[in-house]
């Protein structure tokens, strides 16, 4: 008998109503069937309501046959426990990533944004050697690549010559579309499933290979 528990992956926003949620039901389609398909791919939010239900616009962007998991969705707080008991914490922004570690000290080298994490999954791609055997090695391969994947800020928007450029978006988060328009809160929740599916494709990518 096998008593080993599942892997743990947490995804973390603000409220956990609307990205991660989102980023969670992407994972777990991505991730089932593949060598990490035992993983729990879980959620939470730095600054949750628990038991808020998930937000339309979010829910809108599942797969058709997920209207139980919407409907059924609650937020729930980040905790240290959380944070300690995860394998691997993929956030969606800096700030996050951050309120992660405060949580539960010791934990950096398992904490990365969602954008990160892409970036650093490419790094792995392109290295020889063995494939994780599990969410705690793969954690333990993104780590040992922190840094060597720069990601770069897009140029500033500057729509007139007499008006002042637009801040560039942190290439490390991908934005909350809550308080922006219908159209802005769709891309936001656009880039979270089209980043989760690269994400959980580059996973299954990397653990199936054969070791070179």
């Amino acid at each position: 008998m096998n008593d080993r528990r599942a892997d743990g992956l947490l995804v973390v926003c603000t409220a956990n109503v609307c990205r991660s949620p989102l980023a969670q039901r992407t994972l777990q389609h991505a991730l089932a069937g593949s060598p990490l398909g035992d993983v729990v791919v879980s959620s939470a939010g730095t600054r949750a309501l628990e038991g808020e239900a998930m937000c339309p616009v979010s829910a809108e962007d599942l797969d058709p046959g997920d209207t139980a998991y919407a409907t059924e969705h609650r937020a729930r707080q980040l905790t240290g426990v959380l944070v300690r008991e995860a394998d691997l914490i993929l956030t969606m922004e800096r700030e996050q990533r951050s309120a992660a570690v405060q949580a539960a000290p010791g934990s950096q080298a398992k904490v990365f944004t969602l954008r990160e994490v892409e970036a650093l999954l490419g790094v792995l791609a392109d290295r020889a050697g063995e494939p994780p055997a599990d969410l705690p090695a793969l954690a333990k391969a993104l780590h040992s690549v922190r840094g060597l994947a720069p990601l770069v800020p897009t140029e500033p928007v500057k729509k007139h010559w007499w008006s002042r450029p637009v801040e560039p978006e942190d290439p490390m988060t991908i934005v909350d579309g809550h308080g922006r328009s219908r159209e802005e809160h769709t891309a936001a929740a656009d880039q979270v499933r089209a980043t989760a599916d690269r994400v959980g494709a580059a996973i299954v990518a990397l653990t199936t290979r054969t070791s070179a």
